[in-house]
């Protein structure tokens, strides 16, 4: 059964749309194939991918093929029906996951797979190599090229972008993309209406940089409507202002224990004075901020 990383053998008596049936009927209809023909046009060779449209992974899949000048049968996965959870797609991918393509006696669901078994597999003289000579600086530069921009999380950015279209300016993406976040009726967080782990890690990351004197630079100035709500939401919950308090408060709940803590290991002769001297400090700091929120 196919799973990410493996290649699956075709000849399954579960297999919905034999590609070995396929590749028989293309062969019937072209017999006159010339015998010099790239292995790319060979009807054997033919490739068939199961893939949904906007699917980033898909897109390059699909680019190398076109680029190489393959013969392809796309077949389209719509992920808006579900249609990759349905159980004809799982025996091709337990991952759930587009793109699939089947070659031969090989069904190969790995998007990284796909490539390189693509360029590796389809050579020829009338075949173009979209990977340089193994070697060459060429060679070095595209696989570094390669590591970078696969590393960018794309799927996060249209994740993003489509649970908060109100970020985005002339978005492309489809209306029935937005239309289910836009009709519930819930306070929105990072990733929908649960209150999660990536709502606590920014919450907390908002508030030391609050602390630091860094949140004017970052949302208050504007620029941040959406992050500057965020974190007055975040600051409102429960559990936030059992932790960490109020912003102007959190010197004194680090500083005050740490006083008294010092004062108890000094001869009972000098509590008055380390008293005097905390109580003087505290208050010169309520006044210090009673004064800068009143004239600043």
């Amino acid at each position: 059964m196919a799973t990410p990383n493996n290649l699956t053998p075709t000849n399954c008596s579960w297999w919905p749309i034999s590609a070995l049936e396929s590749d028989a009927a293309k062969s019937v209809e072209a017999p006159d194939a010339p015998e010099a023909a790239s292995p790319a046009h060979w009807p054997k060779d033919s490739l068939v991918l199961y893939h949904w449209t906007q699917s980033f992974s898909s897109q390059k899949v699909r680019l190398v093929i076109a680029e190489k000048g393959l013969v392809c049968e796309e077949r389209d996965v719509s992920l808006p029906h579900s249609e990759h959870k349905e159980p004809w797609f799982m025996r091709l991918n337990l991952g759930e996951e587009v793109p699939v393509i089947i070659h031969r006696d090989n069904i190969i669901s790995d998007y990284d797979q796909i490539i390189d078994y693509v360029e590796r597999t389809f050579t020829g003289e009338h075949v173009v190599a979209l990977m340089p000579e193994v070697g060459s600086p060429q060679h070095a530069r595209v696989l570094q090229y390669r590591e970078l921009l696969d590393a960018l999380p794309m799927d996060a950015y249209t994740h993003g972008c489509i649970l908060h279209p109100e970020l985005t300016t002339d978005s492309m993406i489809p209306k029935y993309a937005t239309a289910e976040i836009r009709r519930q009726k819930c306070e929105l967080w990072l990733c929908g209406c649960a209150f999660t782990l990536a709502d606590v890690l920014l919450g907390a990351t908002l508030h030391r940089l609050k602390f630091l004197g860094l949140s004017k630079k970052y949302w208050e100035d504007g620029s941040r409507p959406n992050l500057q709500s965020f974190f007055e939401r975040v600051q409102r919950r429960f559990a936030f202002r059992k932790v960490l308090g109020d912003i102007h408060t959190t010197l004194l709940s680090a500083v005050i224990p740490n006083a008294f803590r010092l004062v108890k290991r000094k001869p009972p002769s000098f509590f008055g004075a380390s008293f005097l001297m905390g109580s003087l400090g505290g208050m010169g700091y309520f006044a210090y901020w009673y004064l800068k929120k009143k004239y600043i």
